[in-house]
């Protein structure tokens, strides 16, 4: 986590280099943050997946669009963003009609997070 004030750099930090050679921090959470974190991934937007593709650097989540499943995955977007910079959750329509799509890369898809989301998410 970067405490640099705002226009500090030209440039906003690279999560994915560290000066000190090792590998960058996925997730600020603390445990029990990054345990009632997946919860409620698992409680409200997992239900909706139907589908989990692999993708070369993430996964993907086809979720049967429901009303306020949008926003969820947009808060969804809006909390990771604070405490895993070095990952991209974004959320689209599918190309299939009546789901939204849900992608989340920065990580091989076999890393220890997407296990932990795979466990109760359709394969």
């Amino acid at each position: 986590m970067s405490h640099e004030k705002p226009g500090a750099g030209s440039e906003p930090a690279d999560p994915s280099r560290d000066p000190g050679g090792d590998p960058p921090a996925v997730c600020t959470l603390p445990a029990d943050g990054l345990d009632e974190r997946f919860a409620w991934i698992r409680r409200e937007i997992l239900p909706h997946a139907v589908e989990t593709q692999r993708l070369t650097h993430g996964l993907a989540f086809e979720l049967v669009a429901a009303p306020g499943l949008a926003a969820t995955l947009d808060r969804l977007v809006a909390l990771e963003r604070e405490c895993c910079s070095g990952l991209v959750f974004e959320p689209s329509q599918s190309a299939a009609p009546g789901r939204l799509r849900l992608e989340v890369r920065g990580l091989e898809p076999d890393a220890e997070f997407f296990r932990q989301l795979q466990a109760s998410a359709p394969r």
